[in-house]
């Protein structure tokens, strides 16, 4: 198997380097400022909730957003796991997101 090293994947996927330069997501996001009408009860409060805390709505938020019961539970788990550290622990957030700046670095992801 040849792989092209520019993408780190095999030739054979077709994978082009201006698809990993500006890919298109697999799975279509939602919007945060047009949710779906039979999604918006459910949604439109962990969307701002999440414009509040974060000043944005993520794009792997906004991906899970077709199962808001996902979005609803990664919230809940972001809260225990990062914000209650805020001020417990403020030096685990830092490490927590260099953690997540360096994987994203490594991995060449601009998601």
């Amino acid at each position: 198997m040849v792989v092209d090293h520019s993408t780190g994947l095999a030739a054979d996927m077709g994978i082009t380097d201006e698809m990993m330069a500006h890919p298109d997501p697999r799975v279509p996001l939602i919007d945060s400022e047009n949710i779906p009408e039979e999604l918006q009860a459910e949604l439109a409060p962990a969307f701002e909730w999440s414009k509040q805390m974060w000043g944005t709505v993520p794009r792997f938020l906004r991906m899970l957003g077709h199962a808001p019961v996902a979005v609803e539970a990664w919230l809940l788990m972001d809260q225990k796991i990062r914000i209650d550290y805020l001020e417990k622990d403020p030096d685990y957030v830092k490490i927590e997101e260099l953690v997540i700046v360096k994987t994203a670095l490594l991995t060449e992801c601009n998601n």
